[in-house]
């Protein structure tokens, strides 16, 4: 007995001695924070990465220094992406390793030759992570790397950071490749652009103007191919009509009798949007119910919030407001990139499965441009601020 209990604890001991055969020294990893894919003009891609040098952190982060000294940039071209990374590989002494990279950000040229390539490297590979954020940006994307950042160590985090606020219709490399395969849905992907932090009034940016990383729209797909972008306002849409609306602030004119029309300001606090379906023989319809909460945050009008009848004016102008957005958006998708990034045919295939599998499934491309979409929203003011009555002269 006292022999196999010696034996036991023996082996509990060799068991807790062992190390990991696997690991590997934190000084002896490159740790990549941001990708950046482009196409290069001979075909070839050219893979750019932000990799975080590690000896430089501590004394960054405590003194305020910037990204230029926090981290490297390097790229390198070839016939596949792994093909780049190989000879990337090359050029440092160090094992490049993706388990920390925030944000996969491709140039305009490759996301509208097809955005497959880089999707498929960053779902293979085994550290890649599948919530890494996607970005696309109109020119290259190996410029967005080169931006220092003002707020985070290192120009991912503040991509990263821009991209958790919500404030536009953003997606994973995981959506975006979840949507590849859903049928009756589009991908689309976060714009992201080099800004002035300043306001040019159309004039080119000065050299040693402060530049800064913005979302400024998003990037519209179909498959995996790039068509165009929306701009923000319709952008701001899509996150209302999918029902993930972030930090958002809507303005409208409100009309007055006899006077020129003012303008109020809210900011919204939640939005819930609802899908119908009705088929029709070949004709689809869709009716879209939209109920939105905000705070009135600026009122330019000469209307005193303590009338209802001021009130309900006011709500009334914002609810137009929201459904000719969301018309003017629709339309948009419909005509000029004919592409259902919203999921229109993924409610139809919910709503009307049968119909769906024998009719529409293999057509819905051609479908989408056509069918009907009618608008309905309902506003409710949750709040008018400190002040009821119009500060405004009359």
């Amino acid at each position: 007995m006292r022999k196999s209990i010696i034996l036991l604890l023996t082996l509990l001991i060799l068991i807790l001695q062992t190390g990991c055969w696997s690991r590997v020294e934190l000084n002896d990893v490159a740790i990549v924070t941001a990708s950046a894919i482009d196409l290069a003009q001979d075909g070839k891609y050219r893979l750019s990465v932000q990799i975080l040098k590690m000896k430089m952190t501590k004394g960054i982060s405590e003194k305020g220094g910037s990204s230029d000294n926090a981290t490297l940039i390097i790229s390198a071209k070839g016939d596949t992406i792994m093909d780049a990374l190989n000879i990337l590989q090359k050029k440092i002494p160090r094992l490049i390793i993706f388990s920390h990279n925030r944000v996969v950000i491709v140039g305009e040229k490759m996301a509208r030759a097809g955005i497959a390539p880089a999707i498929d490297f960053f779902s293979r590979h085994r550290e890649a992570r599948g919530n890494s954020f996607l970005l696309t940006t109109k020119g290259e994307a190996v410029e967005l790397l080169k931006v220092p950042s003002n707020f985070e160590i290192f120009t991912a985090e503040e991509m990263r950071e821009e991209e958790k606020a919500r404030m536009l219709d953003s997606a994973s490399v995981r959506d975006f490749i979840y949507r590849l395969f859903e049928k009756g849905i589009e991908p689309t992907s976060s714009q992201m652009q080099v800004v002035p932090l300043s306001d040019q009034n159309g004039k080119p940016t000065k050299e040693d103007e402060k530049l800064g990383l913005g979302l400024v729209g998003v990037g519209i797909y179909r498959k995996d191919k790039l068509l165009g972008w929306m701009e923000r306002p319709e952008a701001e849409c899509l996150l209302w009509l999918r029902n993930k609306m972030g930090n958002s602030v809507l303005t409208v004119a409100v009309p007055e009798k006899d006077k020129p029309p003012g303008r109020v300001s809210v900011q919204l606090i939640s939005a819930k949007t609802k899908f119908k379906s009705k088929i029709s023989g070949e004709k689809i319809q869709f009716d879209v119910a939209i109920k939105m909460t905000g705070e009135l945050f600026e009122n330019s009008t000469k209307l005193s919030i303590k009338e209802m009848n001021n009130l309900n004016k006011i709500q009334h102008a914002l609810e137009k407001g929201i459904e000719n957005r969301v018309t003017m958006t629709v339309k948009k998708l419909q005509k000029q990139f004919k592409s259902d990034v919203v999921g229109f045919g993924n409610i139809l295939h919910r709503q009307h499965k049968n119909d769906w599998n024998i009719i529409f499934a293999d057509r819905w491309e051609e479908e989408f441009p056509n069918i009907e979409v009618n608008t309905k929203a309902t506003f409710k003011l949750i709040g008018t601020g400190r002040a009821n009555e119009s500060i405004v002269d009359e």
